[in-house]
């Protein structure tokens, strides 16, 4: 699901303002510095001065000395430097300042608040890009209803309180474990025997841990690459950076599409290049193992079967069963 190009400019205002705020930052700690410790400010100046002078010196010697001379200058230079920045330092760490409180700080050192990291965006943008995605889909409603806080057993008839304490335990245990390895689910069952709420009550857990979440149903996650929507050839798999990148992946109702040849070699390609990046997932099919694999074939079957977690659900339809229950 590609941001809109209002939602990318809200996050690229969010980079500027973290970059003004960084700035009024380092300019009020050397404010106080240099009021405290006017040496500081001295030093700063032969650095300066320092390296204006070697410069100038190199690009006067650049086409009349030799290049070992070029070398000597730089490693002049660099003692010289080296000498006014321990200088420096151990002033600061004698008045109880950290060495580099002068220095600019970033609320992400790896892309310095831009975003990006040459042409790549940076990993807290993508997961600025899926709490954006997150909070303008359904899921911020639905969750904050479908929850552990909101489990109750006495939805379930006799067969499923028997075997659904293991499978919350299951996701408990999913949750719990999160980030200490690509973990995988599988759930499958009948209709309506709360597959997709055991799998909202894990999203929302994990999204305030601050982990990445994504949710697509079946239909949605395959009408991504369709050509009618993507253009003509429909949007390589590449471009969907929350799709390979978000710690988790929910695919939910996976089967109720018309899976083909098309959606059979989306789907393989997603898995494996999640599991590549050791990157979660969570299947939820109304499908049995039998059927998931006559209609997604081996390949993905194999996949599935050798890093997921296979969770049975079992019993009657919940959702008809309380429809029942308020007409009576």
């Amino acid at each position: 699901m590609p941001l809109t190009n209002q939602q990318y400019d809200h996050i690229m205002r969010g980079y500027d303002r973290r970059q003004y705020q960084n700035y009024r930052t380092q300019c009020a700690h050397r404010e106080e510095v240099y009021e405290k410790l006017p040496q500081i400010r001295e030093i700063e100046e032969q650095i300066s001065s320092c390296s204006l002078m070697h410069a100038e010196q190199l690009i006067a010697l650049q086409e009349t000395e030799p290049a070992q001379n070029h070398h000597y200058i730089l490693e002049k230079l660099r003692t010289e430097l080296d000498a006014l920045c321990q200088t420096k330092e151990l002033l600061l760490l004698q008045e109880g300042y950290p060495k580099d409180y002068l220095e600019m700080h970033y609320t992400c050192p790896d892309c310095r608040d831009t975003g990006y990291i040459g042409r790549k965006k940076c990993h807290c943008f993508q997961k600025e890009e899926v709490r954006l995605l997150y909070s303008t889909s359904r899921l911020e409603h639905v969750l904050s209803v479908e929850n552990f806080s909101t489990l109750s057993y006495e939805v379930y008839d006799e067969e499923q309180k028997i075997r659904m304490p293991s499978v919350v335990r299951i996701c408990h245990d999913f949750v719990d474990t999160f980030g200490d390895g690509s973990k995988n689910l599988h759930f499958y069952g009948p209709v309506g025997t709360g597959k997709t709420f055991l799998t909202n009550c894990i999203a929302k857990e994990l999204l305030e841990r601050g982990y990445s979440v994504i949710y697509f149903t079946a239909f949605q996650f395959f009408e991504l690459f369709s050509p009618t929507s993507s253009g003509e050839s429909g949007k390589p798999i590449s471009q969907h950076e929350g799709l390979l990148n978000s710690d988790l992946l929910i695919l939910d109702d996976i089967g109720t599409e018309l899976a083909n040849t098309f959606t059979v070699s989306k789907l393989f390609q997603i898995l494996n290049e999640r599991s590549l990046k050791k990157r979660s997932t969570i299947i939820s099919t109304n499908l049995m193992p039998k059927e998931f694999r006559e209609a997604y074939s081996d390949r993905v079957f194999s996949r599935i079967t050798s890093s997921y977690t296979l969770v049975k659900f079992t019993g009657s339809d919940i959702r008809i069963r309380k429809k029942i229950s308020r007409s009576l």
